[in-house]
């Protein structure tokens, strides 16, 4: 299974909580905030550099909003989606632009998503050896391609997140746990988003990780994410909680609560309603 706000005055957490009770900007769904279209047309007829200046000039909109390098990621992965998720044009991509960043974080996007499917959505008991072989083989490649981002700029956060991701698979990515990828990524940005939503989704007990530790994650996050992004990782949070009281104790009873919790928060969240569906009693 898968994709806060301490606050000194408490009137100021009824105030943020109050702001976003009925729907949250920021789940995904919404308008399309950028025309992935026609960049997808660009990177089809091989005019790289546009699609790159695109995606750059789309992504300094998104670090100055609510959301932030979050959006950004997500503009990536819808790219590489209207683009059929073409191989060929992403390696053509990557190889033709080596000095791009956003080249070869989208192919390290690319192959790592491609490895979480070879792998499946099964616990480990139930995925094969075959499975897991071609996932460290996809993980193999969009690690490179990662690490190569990561010197391209190293004031994105961007590819610690994916990274973190792999780790929570594997055990480990270059050298590095999933929780330490988390804090190399603070480190680099303290207002990145995106890795922080990939550590409220692997590091669960689940996945080696601790509820007390993502607690201490959104506690710590808002200390330097805007209101918004803080209360929207608070929610993934909350999610996380109750897949696991689902999925891993077979508590029904504590996952709805938890979903109705996260329904509470964000009143457009099909994730949360599904959820209280699946665990109605």
């Amino acid at each position: 299974m898968a994709t806060t706000v301490v606050v000194v005055v408490a009137l100021a957490i009824l105030a943020v909580r109050t702001a976003h009770a009925e729907q949250c900007p920021l789940i995904p769904g919404g308008t399309a905030s950028w025309d992935g279209n026609q960049a997808s047309e660009l990177l089809r007829d091989g005019q790289f550099s546009q699609v790159e200046a695109t995606l750059e000039k789309q992504h300094q909109k998104n670090l100055a909003s609510e959301g932030e390098d979050l959006l950004t990621l997500r503009n990536v992965t819808e790219l590489l989606q209207l683009s059929d998720q073409e191989e060929n044009l992403v390696r053509m991509w990557a190889d033709q632009r080596p000095q791009s960043f956003f080249a070869q974080f989208s192919a390290g996007v690319f192959y790592a998503n491609r490895a979480s499917d070879a792998r499946g959505q099964h616990f480990i008991s139930q995925t094969s050896s075959s499975q897991l072989t071609d996932m460290r083989k996809l993980d193999k490649t969009a690690t490179a391609y990662l690490q190569k981002a990561m010197q391209l700029d190293p004031r994105s956060a961007l590819p610690q997140g994916i990274l973190l991701n792999i780790a929570a698979m594997e055990g480990q990515a270059a050298g590095k746990s999933a929780e330490q990828w988390l804090q190399a990524a603070n480190q680099v940005d303290p207002k990145n988003l995106a890795a922080r939503i990939q550590a409220a989704n692997h590091l669960s007990p689940r996945w080696g990780g601790s509820f007390e530790l993502l607690d201490q994650m959104v506690q710590q996050a808002e200390k330097s994410l805007p209101a918004q992004s803080a209360y929207y990782l608070r929610y993934n949070v909350v999610l996380a909680k109750a897949s696991h009281e689902e999925v891993i104790t077979g508590n029904k009873s504590q996952a709805q609560a938890l979903y109705k919790s996260a329904k509470s928060m964000c009143e457009n969240s099909s994730v949360a309603r599904d959820g209280i569906i699946r665990t109605y009693q």
